[in-house]
C-alpha cells in the first residue's frame, strides 16, 4: 500500500494536486481512494462527494469530510458516553470535538478504517498547512499516552463487591474506558502508517513567492521532527511560457527567483511545477492530463525522495540518539531530558521521545547539531 498525503498554503491548489495525484495513480492501475480532511476533492473532480467512499471513474474512489454534526463520528459518540458515564452535561461534547487538535480526530479514525479496506493507494488531501501541522503531534500524543492512559486494568479481589455496589455505573464505566483504549489504539496505528518511510510521504504545495522556500523548509522540519518524510515540494499556478504579455512579466520574474531559491534551499528534495491552466482542471481526465505536466517523468506513486530518519545506536559505552531535522536552525532547537524521555522543542512545537529501557537512566551528556541532524550522546 502506499499513502501520499497533501498539505500546504490555502489557495494554492492543494485539492486540485491531491485530485490530480489520486487520478493519474488509479489510471497507472492501482485501486486508489482520494480522501479529503475537509472539502475541496469535489469540487476538483467536478462531482459531490459524501463521507463515505464512491465511485468516481475506474480504479477511483473519493470521499471528503463535511462540517457538521455527524463530522466527529465515533469519537464524538465516545466522548457523549464519557460525559454521561461521568454525570456531566453531554452537549459539550459538541464543543470538546470542535477543539483545535481534536477536530479532524473523527476524519482520522475514518482514514485509518480506509487504510484496511484493501485500497493499493490513498492520496490524502490534508488542507491548510496551517492545521495539518498539528496532526502529527496529535499522532503522535496517541501513540505515546495508549498504555499510559489506557492500560488494561488489573482484576483484584475486589471487583466483585465492586460490581454489587456500583452496579451499572462500574460497567458503563468499563465500556467506556475500553471503547476509548480501542479509539485510541487505531489513532496509534494511523500514525504507525503515517510514520513508516516505506509506505507513506508527504507533498507540499505552495505558492511561488517570496518566503515560499523559507515556509518549506520550517514544514520539512516540523514534519520530520515527528517522523513525517516530505518526499516533495510542489510550486503551484507558475505562469506557463505560452503567457508572453509584458504585463505579467514581473510575476514571472518572482516565480522564476522563487523557483530557484526553493530548489538551492531545499536540494536534495524534488521540486515540482505545477503549471497555471487558463481554467482549473475539472474531472478526471483533466485531473490526469494536470498530473503529468507535473510530474513529467516521475511515477506519481513513487517515493519521490529517500528522507532520513530517526536512529539509535551504540558506540563503546555510550549510546546515541540521532534524529534528522533537515533545515531546522540550530537556535529553534532545545532539549529536555525527562525521566524516561526526551522532550525536543523545535519552534514552539514539542516532541516527546520515550527513550528505550537501556538508557532510560543516563544522563544526555552532550549534543550536537549540523544543520541536518541533532545527536544526543547518552554517557554512563
Amino acid at each position: 500500500m502506499r499513502v501520499i498525503v497533501f498539505s500546504g498554503k490555502g489557495g494554492s491548489g492543494v485539492s486540485t494536486l491531491a485530485a490530480a495525484t489520486a487520478a493519474a495513480v488509479a489510471e497507472g492501475g492501482l485501486r486508489t481512494l482520494a480522501f479529503g480532511l475537509a472539502p475541496g476533492l469535489g469540487a476538483a473532480f467536478g462531482a459531490p462527494l459524501l463521507p463515505e467512499a464512491q465511485p468516481v471513474a475506474g480504479r477511483l474512489e473519493a470521499l471528503e469530510g463535511h462540517s457538521g454534526a455527524g463530522a466527529s463520528g465515533e469519537f464524538r459518540d465516545w466522548l457523549e458516553a464519557l460525559l454521561d458515564w461521568r454525570g456531566m452535561d453531554v452537549e459539550l461534547a459538541g464543543d470538546l470535538a470542535g477543539l483545535p487538535g481534536l477536530n479532524h480526530v473523527g476524519r482520522l479514525l475514518e482514514l485509518e478504517r480506509c487504510l484496511d479496506a484493501g485500497y493499493d493507494a490513498v492520496i490524502v488531501d490534508g488542507g491548510p498547512l496551517s492545521q495539518f501541522l498539528d496532526l502529527p503531534a496529535a499522532l503522535d500524543a496517541a501513540a505515546r499516552w495508549l498504555d499510559r492512559l489506557f492500560a488494561p486494568r488489573q482484576q483484584t479481589v475486589f471487583d466483585p463487591f465492586l460490581r454489587v455496589f456500583a452496579g451499572e455505573y462500574a460497567s458503563a464505566g468499563e465500556g467506556v474506558l475500553d471503547r476509548g483504549r480501542d479509539l485510541l489504539g487505531r489513532l496509534a496505528r494511523l500514525r504507525d502508517v503515517l510514520t513508516d518511510r516505506q509506505v507513506s510521504s508527504v507533498r507540499l504545495a505552495l505558492p511561488p513567492a517570496a518566503g515560499a522556500a523559507a515556509e518549506a523548509q520550517q514544514a520539512v522540519a516540523a514534519l520530520s521532527l515527528y517522523s513525517f518524510a516530505t518526499d516533495a515540494l510542489a510550486l503551484c499556478r507558475l505562469l506557463p511560457a505560452a503567457v508572453a504579455d509584458p504585463f505579467f512579466q514581473p510575476a514571472r520574474g518572482e516565480q522564476t527567483a522563487a523557483l530557484a531559491e526553493a530548489r538551492g534551499s531545499l536540494a536534495p528534495l524534488p521540486v515540482l511545477e505545477a503549471p497555471l491552466a487558463a481554467s482549473a482542471p475539472r474531472g478526471v481526465p483533466a485531473l490526469a492530463a494536470f498530473a503529468r505536466s507535473v510530474y513529467g517523468g516521475r511515477d506519481p506513486a513513487a517515493v519521490l525522495h529517500a528522507a532520513p530518519s530517526h536512529s539509535f545506536s551504540r558506540d563503546g559505552d555510550n549510546y546515541r540518539l540521532t534524529l534528522a531535522l533537515p533545515f531546522a536552525r540550530r537556535e529553534d532547537v532545545r532539549l529536555e531530558q525527562l525521566k524516561d524521555a526526551i522532550a525536543i522543542h523545535l519552534n514552539g512545537r514539542r516532541c516527546l521521545l520515550t527513550l528505550p529501557p537501556e538508557v532510560r537512566y543516563r544522563q544526555a551528556g552532550s549534543w550536537s547539531f549540523d544543520g541536518q541532524s541533532l545527536t544526543v550522546t547518552f554517557e554512563r
